[in-house]
Order: structure tokens, then C-alpha cells, then sequence
């Protein structure tokens, strides 16, 4: 039980912002929202988080995420693509691993619950997600280019190991370019991310729930799911998604405060950040605050700087979350509490340790 907090829910069902109000949570789904006290028969839960003084939103999503790459995120800008081609063969399947543990870490810090992931050795990302907690959308490069790699084959392990056998890991595809290299009607029952393309009229004849369009260098035709990262980002528009892509800062906050100083709404941000991204890959089941939802929520101290004070406006609350800088509390996701108190509880120091010190030698000799 999340008690005496002030709820942005984000939910036609409730109220936008809910003050002094709980979260009631079992098995991992939300059962009870609302105002005031606590009903009778909750007021006895296993475990009570005191809200006063605390923010509770939906966690955010990344529509649009590289793993791999995470480690050389502050030289990516001065790789060519034949570079980052020879990173990405040197990494064996236990690297991708690591990178994956310490890129999902660093996005709970910065309160991303969830993300669509385009790369290579999904299967090992997989078990990085799982191991950290992080439901995710592990989309198989179809024609990344990448020599001796075969994406069918990673997309065959997610959808033989993982996809509906494994809670909160599913399987995807992403396409990269020309979409007529890609016979896109043998993928119809999974997600479909078309990254960069030029050519979207194809797509009008596919089932629009199952695409989403990332990056596209012009408006595509109407009806489409659109993810936006720092490549498009002037184009944004209200309700389409964000991914971090690979960025310097790896952070879809970042891009939030960018597209506030340009002019835009915080609610629609947030509200785009959160819902609108999650529901576009596919974990419409945790997309708000409400009954019936997968839990998926950040927790903000706003008891003090740098989040103090709490004006209980939506304008006040929305303008603070985006463009505030806020640091995570607290992140709970189904069943788990996953950060608490600033510190990501999934993940021991020891793994950390472990995976920056196995990463770190290769990286400096790659950079030389």
C-alpha cells in the first residue's frame, strides 16, 4: 500500500491528480485507487509506503533502445558506422549481457520502467531484463548488416524462450531502411519497428496495431504509432512516443526538457513519455494508474530539494516532473520494488562491479 500521496494517475477512470490519495497493490496488479482514508479492509497490507510528501506517476518508457552500445555512448558521435559495426563483432554473448545489466540499471535511476529493445543477442538481453526487472520489447534486427550475424535465429530463441513463457519479456521485429528487402507479411504476429524508412505507404496495407513507425524523416501516413529519439526530435508531435536510441545522455528526460523550453505542453510530454509510449510496443497493461494495471510506478520525494514544494496544480506537478531534474525514490514494477530509497535493489553492487570491471579493459583498448 502506497498511502497519503499525491497520485498522478493518468487514467480516464480517475481523477488526473489524486492528493492525499493510496495505490493498493497484490500479485502485482493495481486493486484499489483513490481519495482519503484507507478502506477498512486494506488498512492492514504487507508492506505500507507513507506517501506524505511523496509524487506518484507511471513509470516512463523507451520506445526505441541500444544495449550494446550503452558503454561507448560518450564517444558514439565520433564513430563511424563501420566502427561501431566492429565494436558490436568483438562482443561475445556474455558482454552483451553486461551491457544490457548496467544500460537497464541506468534507466531505473532515472525512473524508465520499461522499453522496446533493436539489437543484437536478444536472448542474453533478455535474461539482463529479467535479472534486473525490467519488462521489455526484444525487437530482432531483420537487416541490420552486421557480418556473421542472424537475427532469425535470435528472433526464433525470444519467441521459443521467452515470449508468452516468461512474465514481462516479448518478442519483436525491427526493420531498418528499404522495406523492400523485408517481406514484412511473415511478421504479423509480433510488433513491427520500422526505423528511418522513407517509403511508408506499404504500411497502409498491414494491420496498423502491429506497426510502429521510428524515426521517420517526414509525417507518415496518418493512423501509424510514431516513436520520436534525439534524431527527429524537432518533429515531435503530441502523443508520439520517445526512445533513447543510443544518446550521449540516456535519457528521455533529457528530451522532455528540450521539447518544454520549445514550446510544449509538460502534460502532453508526460503523458506521451509514459502511456502513450508503452501502449505503442505493446505494455498497454501498465500504461496508467488504475484498477485492473500491471503496478508501474515511480515514486518522487518532493519533502525537499530539489523536487520541494509540492503545488498541487497539474501545471505545477507536470512542469516539475518534466523539467525538474527530480531524482528517483523509489520504482515499483509488478510484484517488485526495484529502487528504493535512490538504490536499485535487483541489481547488487557486486553484478555492478563485476560488469563495468569485465567491460571497462575492452572499451579503453577498442577507443585507443
Amino acid at each position: 500500500m502506497i498511502a497519503n500521496a499525491t497520485i498522478v494517475t493518468l487514467s480516464k477512470k480517475h481523477d488526473l491528480i489524486i492528493n492525499g490519495g493510496y495505490v493498493f497493490i497484490s500479485d502485482g496488479v493495481i486493486k484499489a485507487v483513490g481519495s482519503g482514508e484507507v478502506p477498512e479492509e486494506l488498512q492492514y497490507p504487507e508492506l505500507l509506503i507513507s506517501g506524505r510528501g511523496r509524487l506518484v506517476i507511471p513509470g516512463v518508457s523507451s520506445g526505441y533502445t541500444k544495449v550494446t552500445t550503452y558503454p561507448l555512448r560518450h564517444v558514439l558521435p565520433f564513430l563511424t558506422k563501420e566502427r561501431v559495426y566492429e565494436y558490436l563483432s568483438t562482443l561475445s554473448r556474455s558482454d552483451v549481457y553486461y551491457s544490457a545489466v548496467l544500460a537497464f540499471t541506468d534507466m531505473l535511476y532515472r525512473g524508465v520502467t520499461s522499453s522496446m529493445v533493436s539489437d543484437i543477442y536478444l536472448d542474453d538481453i533478455a535474461r539482463a531484463a529479467n535479472d534486473v526487472g525490467i519488462p521489455v520489447v526484444l525487437a530482432s534486427p531483420i537487416n541490420i548488416g552486421l557480418r556473421d550475424y542472424d537475427p532469425y535465429h535470435e528472433l526464433k530463441l525470444i519467441m521459443q524462450r521467452w515470449h508468452g513463457r516468461v512474465e514481462n519479456i516479448y518478442g519483436g521485429v525491427t526493420v531498418y531502411g528499404d522495406l523492400k528487402e523485408v517481406d514484412l507479411d511473415e511478421f504479423q504476429d509480433v510488433k513491427v519497428f520500422v526505423v528511418g524508412a522513407n517509403d511508408l505507404e506499404r504500411l497502409k496495407e498491414l494491420d496498423r496495431s502491429k506497426i510502429v513507425v521510428v524515426d521517420p524523416p517526414k509525417e507518415p501516413p496518418e493512423g501509424l504509432d510514431v516513436i520520436r529519439t534525439y534524431n527527429t526530435l524537432s518533429m515531435w508531435r503530441p502523443f508520439q512516443g520517445f526512445g533513447v536510441g543510443d544518446n550521449i545522455t540516456y535519457d528521455i528526460f533529457d528530451m522532455l526538457r528540450f521539447l518544454l523550453r520549445s514550446g510544449h505542453s509538460s502534460l502532453d510530454l508526460l503523458f506521451s513519455a509514459t502511456s502513450s509510449t508503452s501502449t505503442m510496443i505493446g505494455l498497454d497493461g501498465m500504461n496508467c494508474i488504475e484498477e485492473g494495471k500491471k503496478a508501474n510506478i515511480i515514486i518522487y520525494n518532493f519533502s525537499e530539494p530539489p523536487a520541494w514544494p509540492l503545488i498541487p496544480s497539474v501545471e505545477a506537478i507536470t512542469n516539475a516532473v518534466v523539467g525538474g531534474q527530480l531524482r528517483v525514490e523509489s520504482v515499483i514494477v509488478g510484484d517488485n520494488v526495484l529502487v528504493d530509497g535512490g538504490e536499485v535493489l535487483s541489481v547488487g553492487s557486486d553484478l555492478i562491479k563485476k560488469a563495468t570491471a569485465r567491460l571497462e579493459g575492452m572499451i579503453r583498448s577498442f577507443i585507443k
